[in-house]
């Protein structure tokens, strides 16, 4: 080194490891990908009440080879919780790494950062009625109705 220059010492940079379980814990809501359900039971999948979804905080994918067959049916156009999630969170992935394998893609594990920091979930009013085993609210339409002449 030439006298006019300088060199910064820092101390070494070791990354603190934490299990999944650590992570994420047992009671954050989960999206948790069809494919890989089984294998993280102590995961808290998302709940659905009163056809509302409850707002997940992760979701676990499958390995590279599987991910994009779990994105076609969980998509918006399949009817799927990644057309809502897309449009309330931004997915940032967390570093992850199989314990004495880190080089096997397991998956992956992603944090829900919601767009909007400021909303607020919705309140739910829910009624109950009772009705005979031959009610019916009316047919159902299998074309929309035709428009109004004037």
């Amino acid at each position: 080194l030439a006298t006019d220059k300088w060199i910064a010492v820092t101390p070494p940079r070791v990354p603190q490891l934490h299990t999944l379980n650590q992570v994420v814990g047992t009671t954050d809501a989960v999206l948790i990908d069809w494919s890989v359900g089984l294998a993280f039971p102590c995961q808290r999948p998302f709940n659905h009440r009163n056809g509302i979804a409850e707002q997940p905080k992760w979701r676990i994918l499958p390995n590279a080879p599987n991910v994009e067959s779990a994105n076609a049916w969980e998509d918006r156009f399949g009817g799927g919780p990644l057309g809502w999630t897309d449009l309330l969170y931004y997915a940032e992935n967390v570093p992850t790494y199989l314990n004495h394998d880190w080089l096997q893609d397991w998956g992956t594990l992603q944090r829900f950062i919601p767009r909007d920091p400021t909303a607020v979930p919705v309140t739910v009013t829910v009624t109950h009625t009772e009705v005979n085993g031959f009610y019916t609210p009316g047919t159902m339409r299998d074309t929309p109705p035709a428009p109004k002449r004037t």
